[in-house]
């Protein structure tokens, strides 16, 4: 498996993207008018077995935090969760950011994603904060902080 920072919008890989997006998370998911400038304004990461893509990250810079990003999503093929694609997207994503002068990585997570919720407290992320209806009525979700300088690895 590959994973790679996309600097460039390429239709077809946008479509495959937005096309995983959607099927993970419906409404929620990202779509045309966010990922073009998450690639071009942001950092977006892809997982790729051969000519498959397998799963996706993407992150914006906080501006109210000096050093910190926000992992915006995390998509990984419904066919491919389980296998360590999620895992390996994060640490590779998260040390290009350690590259970058980034110090911290927070994420919102819904409570009951308990794969999710394995994945990120695996890799060193702590429980910050229980946002109540964050995405609307109902959408609860915790909200994680990682330390890049203390990730687990």
């Amino acid at each position: 498996m590959i994973v790679q920072e996309l600097v460039e919008a390429d239709a077809c890989l946008v479509e495959e993207i937005v096309a995983l997006e959607q099927a993970a998370f419906g409404i929620g998911g990202m779509n045309h008018w966010f990922l073009v400038p998450f690639i071009r304004h942001g950092r977006v990461f892809i997982a790729c077995e051969g000519d498959e893509l397998v799963g996706v990250c993407e992150y914006m810079l906080d501006f109210r935090r000096a050093g910190h990003a926000y992992l915006f999503g995390l998509t990984v093929k419904e066919c491919w969760r389980s296998r360590g694609v999620g895992r390996r997207l994060m640490e590779e994503s998260c040390l290009a950011l350690r590259e970058a002068g980034i110090s911290t990585v927070s994420l919102t997570v819904h409570p009951q994603n308990s794969g999710a919720l394995r994945l990120y407290e695996g890799l060193g992320f702590r429980r910050t904060v229980f946002r109540e209806n964050e995405y609307g009525t109902g959408e609860d979700r915790w909200e994680y902080e990682l330390d890049l300088n203390r990730m687990k690895e």
